[in-house]
């Protein structure tokens, strides 16, 4: 009867052991998929520098070309979403028209196309100073600049080189406050061409 007894207990404690094996062992195959999926869901930083060309156009002095230098910082929100801050600074000016600075906070809708290109939009309010080359008369007030201040948005593509760096190219319309009325001998339009690296942090 002991004997009986003894085998009996043996033997549940074996296939409990096995049973507890077994889930030990589900557990373990769930674990990485769990962490690839949280690794995943990690929000980023990043940062980038490029170079801008850029045409500027005013009721005053028609239309330049100028050159500046472009920086961005964001955040993402999601792989479809993020935040973006960017200024640029004009560094070449035109025959009559500079762009001394530019910047703005935006949306950034963004769609993966492949593993390594995303195609994205820019949608936010900006501000944007413009100089001219001679002083401007108006309303009894001479000026040698306009700063304006507006919707602003673009498209760009970025393309990635590997897990921390990328590529971007984007075309901006900084700011737009073109008109015909006379009171629009201010008004100024700013268009931008924009290619340069990133940083994801």
């Amino acid at each position: 009867m002991k004997r009986t007894v003894t085998a009996l207990c043996s033997a549940i404690l074996l296939s409990t052991s096995a049973y507890a094996g077994g889930h030990i062992k589900m557990v373990s195959e769930v674990a990485p998929a769990l962490q690839i999926e949280s690794q995943e869901e990690v929000k980023n930083f990043y940062a980038g520098l490029g170079i801008s060309v850029g045409q500027v156009k005013s009721h005053v002095y028609g239309k330049d070309t100028v050159v500046g230098i472009t920086a961005k910082a964001g955040y993402d929100l999601s792989k479809y979403l993020a935040v973006e801050f960017r200024g640029s600074k004009g560094v070449r000016e035109g025959n009559q028209l500079g762009l001394d600075y530019s910047y703005g906070l935006y949306l950034k809708p963004q769609y993966p196309v492949t593993e390594e290109l995303s195609i994205y939009a820019l949608a936010g309010y900006a501000q944007t100073k413009i100089s001219f080359e001679n002083e401007v008369a108006f309303n009894g007030i001479r000026n040698d600049y306009t700063t304006q201040n507006g919707f602003s948005y673009g498209l760009g593509l970025d393309y990635k080189l590997n897990e921390k760096w990328s590529l971007f190219v984007d075309v901006m319309n900084n700011i737009d406050k073109s008109t015909t009325k006379p009171e629009g001998k201010y008004a100024s339009n700013v268009n931008t061409l924009t290619f340069g690296f990133v940083y994801h942090f």
